[in-house]
């Protein structure tokens, strides 16, 4: 029997425990608020390894799928500023590099024919700025295509090759719609210029803290006096006058803030679609053509008529000896489709070069002088192939190889040919001499040529019929040229499109020239009586002559049971689109005051420039019947051998050709 009695156990209090776990809980919230405050420190010469490979050591060994287009500029910069990164504050991009992306962007939207898109690397820049770079490798490779893109910039704005197009529906336009801030050269080198307008349309340019990179002398060890964007100590500048758009329809104006970086919020992820332009320049106003020989170019934008006198061409048997040609490229062997890959241009390196290099040896767009074919670096010969390529099939001619010019030229031969007989037959139906003075049209080239004795005086970009609305095939000839011409709405048109929107805004459509107009040929408003008698086929409606009118200030009229006419148009910029097809079947012309100078200068009467200026002004209709015949061949030619000898070829738009998809 033991005497041992244990003592009852205490039961501990928890309090201590829990005042221990909120002591640590809350050491915890205190060092994870401290890191979240702190900002991560770049070391300037982090990246450098990188660089001197890249750039010095080995170039082939450059990650990005983008080339680098300035090379020997790009490497002199980075070794003044002993490889360090140049647009970069710590992990975030600079307000510098953002100025400039904004910058990049606006040279884009408002340049069409331009291939700044790639040279730039805004598609690269698209795809990657969408998060705060977290890999030094990443930094150091958006560093460098931002370096590369400013430096093209600079040469591009140096060459004036930036031209945006300023809208014309303002009678009193004083900014450009789309503003490209320049590059402008100065002592210490190229220095980015913001142009300021004041309240009176003065035009006071100030050059703001920017971009400057030296020209000449890089004298000096550290990037900061190249790129002040760089220099982290200097103090912030407020930019956001720079980058605030005011709506035209009164609503509050966005103000871009130098404050902002990409990849801080979902709202300021880079988009080349996203930022708006900077400030306007002041465009030069336009006196009133009232003048005789003042000179200027009105506000049509045609420009004064020069004359040109390059061979015509076109025959049947150029098309002919073609025909062989492409015959015997089928049966050589030598043709093979350029495989998948990336878009290519000037500066590329890939192994799919050295396919397209002999690729448009065959077609005999590169003329090779030997030791080079099998390279697979992207030279200037190569890129002014590809140049002449591209311009043979009616494409941008800008020199890269990306999907529309690789299916074009992944077209075999055989196909090619087929597309050359079919053209072949074509042109048969034609008379063999089209005549001393005629107008051809080309349908799918979107092209008019108006020529004398085989030689084309005139040229000029045209929009032709949608698929739906086909512009036909016709042998006329001009009958009359009438300005300021009135338009009677064809049935089709009338039921479809018109007659909806005069009954929803009857007053709208009066403001634009639209009257119903009865059998006596009156005027009559656009209540609902005349709008039913109109809908039921009593009334016609027709268009006033004047700015409004839908033909523009200058018709041709030419004879056929389609009701097809050459005229003018209110929609210029469809002419600096590659593919045209959008009207209704009428064929719209670029220049049409041109064409009507050199038809009418050898009838009677005073037709000089000035005097269809003045005939294409208010609103009287003037029609001109000519007595002299020329003729007008509205054609579809896919394919046709141009008075130098070249074989050109255009998409089949209305599928007339019948070729099978798999021969594409």
């Amino acid at each position: 029997m033991s005497y041992f009695i244990p003592e009852r156990r205490k039961r501990k209090s928890p309090l201590p425990l829990i005042f221990l776990g909120s002591l640590c809980v809350f050491a915890l919230y205190y060092a994870f608020t401290a890191n979240q405050k702190t900002v991560p420190v770049l070391p300037e010469n982090a990246v450098r390894p990188h660089l001197v490979n890249w750039l010095e050591d080995n170039p082939d060994a450059w990650p990005a799928q983008d080339p680098i287009f300035n090379p020997v500029a790009v490497r002199r910069i980075y070794r003044r500023t002993d490889y360090r990164l140049l647009w970069f504050d710590n992990y975030s991009l600079s307000d510098t590099a953002n100025d400039l992306l904004k910058q990049l962007t606006a040279s884009s939207s408002g340049n069409p024919s331009s291939m700044v898109d790639y040279r730039y690397h805004l598609g690269y820049f698209d795809r990657t700025l969408r998060d705060t770079p977290q890999r030094l490798q990443m930094a150091a490779v958006l560093d460098v295509l931002l370096t590369d893109a400013f430096i093209s910039y600079a040469q591009d704005t140096q060459l004036d090759k930036l031209r945006p197009q300023a809208p014309r529906q303002q009678p009193r336009l004083r900014m450009r719609k789309k503003d490209i801030t320049p590059v402008n050269l100065t002592e210490g080198g190229f220095q980015m210029a913001s142009a300021r307008i004041s309240d009176d349309f003065g035009d006071t340019a100030e050059l703001f803290e920017g971009l400057q990179l030296a020209a000449n002398d890089y004298s000096g060890t550290s990037g900061r006096q190249y790129f002040r964007g760089y220099n982290r100590g200097s103090q912030s500048v407020d930019r956001s006058r720079y980058y605030t758009q005011r709506s035209s329809q009164g609503q509050q104006g966005r103000v871009y803030s130098s404050g902002s970086r990409y990849g801080t919020s979902h709202s300021a992820r880079y988009s080349t679609r996203s930022y708006p332009q900077s400030y306007p320049r002041v465009m030069p106003r336009f006196r009133n053509l009232s003048e005789e020989g003042s000179g200027l170019t009105p506000s049509h934008g045609e420009g004064m008529y020069i004359e040109e006198n390059t061979p015509f061409g076109s025959d049947a048997q150029a098309l002919r000896e073609q025909l062989v040609r492409y015959r015997n490229m089928a049966a050589s062997g030598q043709w093979r489709p350029l495989p998948a890959g990336p878009a290519m241009t000037l500066g590329a390196k890939h192994p799919n070069v050295a396919h397209l290099r002999n690729l448009l040896t065959v077609y005999g767009d590169y003329y090779s002088y030997g030791g080079e074919a099998n390279s697979n670096r992207f030279d200037q010969r190569l890129h002014d192939a590809v140049v002449r390529f591209q311009r043979r099939h009616g494409l941008k001619p800008d020199g890269i190889v990306g999907k529309q010019t690789r299916q074009r030229m992944n077209i075999s031969p055989s196909a090619r040919a087929h597309i050359i007989e079919t053209n072949i037959r074509r042109r048969e139906k034609l008379p063999a001499n089209l005549g001393d003075r005629f107008i051809q049209v080309n349908i799918p080239g979107y092209s008019l040529n108006y020529v004398e004795h085989d030689r084309i005086k005139l040229s000029m970009n045209v929009v032709v019929g949608k698929k739906v609305h086909q512009t036909p095939e016709i042998n006329t000839r001009v009958a009359r040229v009438v300005f300021n011409p009135t338009w009677t709405v064809p049935r089709s048109i009338l039921v479809n499109e018109i007659l909806p929107k005069a009954r929803a805004n009857p007053h709208g459509m009066e403001n634009l020239g639209y009257r119903v107009v009865n059998g006596s040929g009156e005027y009559l408003p656009l209540n609902s009586q005349n709008l039913k008698r109109a809908a039921a086929g009593g009334f016609l409606m027709r268009q006033k002559g004047g700015e409004q009118n839908i033909l523009g200030r200058v018709k041709f009229e030419i004879p056929n049971s389609d009701e097809i006419y050459l005229h003018d148009t209110r929609a210029k910029s469809l002419f600096s689109l590659t593919d045209r097809d959008y009207s209704h079947g009428c064929v719209r012309l670029e220049k049409p005051r041109q064409l009507a100078e050199v038809l009418l200068r050898d009838e009677p009467g005073d037709w000089s420039r000035f005097r269809i200026e003045q005939l294409t002004t208010g609103d009287d209709t003037t029609e001109v019947r000519m007595s002299k015949n020329v003729k007008v061949y509205l054609t579809y030619w896919t394919a046709w051998v141009d008075g130098e000898g070249r074989m050109n070829f255009r998409p089949d738009i209305y599928g007339k050709d019948g070729l099978a998809a798999n021969q594409f």
